[in-house]
């Protein structure tokens, strides 16, 4: 099964992020790019729409709430 990605940003993110996103059956990637520096995104299992897009903004939600990110 393939994977779908969402909310790439620059800049890493902390491991609370990652923990927030546990718990939607999603997970935190923190990569160092040599083109742009650090970046960060979430990724999940691809279950097709509407399920991708439910934990995403399941998830992007929780961040804001816990004012993660913006």
């Amino acid at each position: 099964m393939s994977e779908y990605m969402f909310g790439l940003g620059p800049g890493y993110l902390p491991k609370k992020a990652d923990k927030n996103a546990q718990k939607h059956d999603a997970w935190l990637v923190n990569y160092d790019d040599p083109a742009q520096g650090k970046r960060h995104w979430f990724a999940c299992l691809n279950y097709g729409s509407p399920f991708d897009n439910a934990t995403a903004q399941a998830v992007m939600s929780d961040l804001r709430k816990a004012k993660i990110i913006e």
